[in-house]
Formats: structure tokens, sequence, C-alpha cells
């Protein structure tokens, strides 16, 4: 009698325990499916434990979550300096994609256009803009910035002459020149920016979140389902940030 009351008192401890979040936002929107990404996340990570993968769709929504969070975070490197010292955040993984841990981003149009019109972007508008400024400096302020959905729509709303400019980074680039090189062959990049970290993960630095996660996110890429889910953030693998490239990052 005893064991059955203990068997049914674990089953409703972990029935109304709170599950651990991980908490995902990027500024950088290139995910085809929001839902997808965290059935996939959900799935692999029951088997270690209650967590559960919280992805957001708006900065500010997830930003009033982060308030008192012990949750791990996965953020862009751009929205991890700007949020850092306000949320006492210390980044522990960064992103990794063919061998290299930093991207470019490029603005690209047909050959031959002024700096003025419309250009198409998947990056949060205000890392649009700021993009903007640093590739276009001057000339950005005759330039207005269309949202959508993924930097492929990006480089194809060019195509359809929807817009004068899409900004996307190299990799989206490069990826173009693989599944349209019709298109990528007739697009110039008329400005390029300095490499840019990727993707990091963080936790507060005050309240210590549980550092099982880390070693999981650590470990996603020597499995083939975890790759598959690494696959749809668009890295290979999430690494250590050196004590180099943690200064790097908040500068």
């Amino acid at each position: 009698m005893f064991r059955i009351f203990f068997v049914l008192l674990i089953l409703l401890n972990s029935l109304f325990a709170g599950s651990e979040k991980i908490y995902f936002y990027t500024t950088e929107s290139n995910i085809n499916n929001f839902k997808s990404l965290k059935i996939s996340f959900d799935r692999y990570l029951q088997k270690f434990g209650g967590f559960e993968f919280q992805p957001f769709k708006n900065q500010r929504t997830f930003e009033k979550y982060l308030k008192d969070s012990e949750s791990v975070i996965i953020i862009s490197s751009w929205h991890y300096q700007n949020i850092a010292k306000d949320y006492n955040l210390e980044a522990k993984l960064i992103a990794e994609k063919k061998g290299t841990i930093t991207d470019s981003q490029v603005l690209v149009g047909y050959k031959n256009m002024p700096y003025r019109g419309v250009v198409a972007s998947a990056y949060d508008k205000a890392y649009s803009k700021e993009l903007l400024s640093e590739l276009v400096s001057s000339g950005s302020k005759k330039l207005t910035v269309l949202s959508v959905p993924k930097e492929i729509d990006a480089l194809m709303s060019v195509g359809f002459k929807m817009s004068k400019f899409a900004i996307v980074s190299q990799d989206s680039f490069n990826l173009l020149k693989e599944i349209n090189p019709f298109l990528a062959k007739n697009l110039e990049v008329y400005a390029k920016s300095e490499p840019k970290y990727r993707m990091i993960v963080a936790e507060s630095k005050i309240k210590k979140a549980n550092s099982r996660l880390i070693e999981i996110f650590k470990n996603m890429s020597s499995n083939r389902v975890g790759l598959d889910i690494l696959g749809q953030l668009r890295i290979d693998n999430m690494k250590p940030v050196s004590k180099k490239d943690l200064e790097n990052i908040k500068e």
C-alpha cells in the first residue's frame, strides 16, 4: 500500500512541478516553423528532465519574461550585447557553422542601383536600421525597411522587384548561389559588414540556471536528433565561449 502511495506521489510531483524554461528569441529571424522547432526541442529535452523550450516571436514579450528569470536563453549576439548588462547575462556557448562562429551581413541588389527605395530584411527592424547605417552610412536615410519572414524571402523579393535591395547573411547569399544561381549572378554585393558573432546561449550571472542545460546544448551535435534540431536553427554546433571571444562580444 505504501509503495502504491509513493508511486502516486512521484507522479503527482512530476505532474505539477514547474519545468525549467529555455527562452529563445532571435533578431535574425530565419526559422521556418516555430511550432515544429518547439515540438522537436521539447521531445529532445524530455529525456534529460523537466525542461521546456519556449520560443518568442516578439522581442518585448521575450524581454518581459527575462525579468527574475533563472532560465537559459538563446539570442543573437547583437541582442545579447544590447541587454546583457541590464539582465546580468553571461554568454556560455556560441553557435558554430561550417567551422566558424562568425558571419557577415551583406547588402545585395541588382547592379548599378542608387541607394534609395525598399530594403527587404528578415531581421528585427532596429537591427536592420543599425546594419544599414553601418553598411551604407549617410545613404541609409533614403532606404526603407520591408520586413519579411526569412532571409531567402528577402533575396527573392529583390528577384521579383518587390524591393531594390536585401540585407542578408553571407551564409544565406552563398546558399542562394547554390539553389538559384541565375538570380545570384545578377545580384551585386554593395556592402559587407565586419564579421559578427553567431547566436549565443546565455544564463544569468546572479541566478544560475541548471548547469546540465549547458552540457545538454554543448553535446547536441553528438547525436542525430540533436543535429536535426540544430539544423532547424541553421547551425552545426554550440561550443563553449572562450575568454577572448567573451571579451569581444562584450565590446
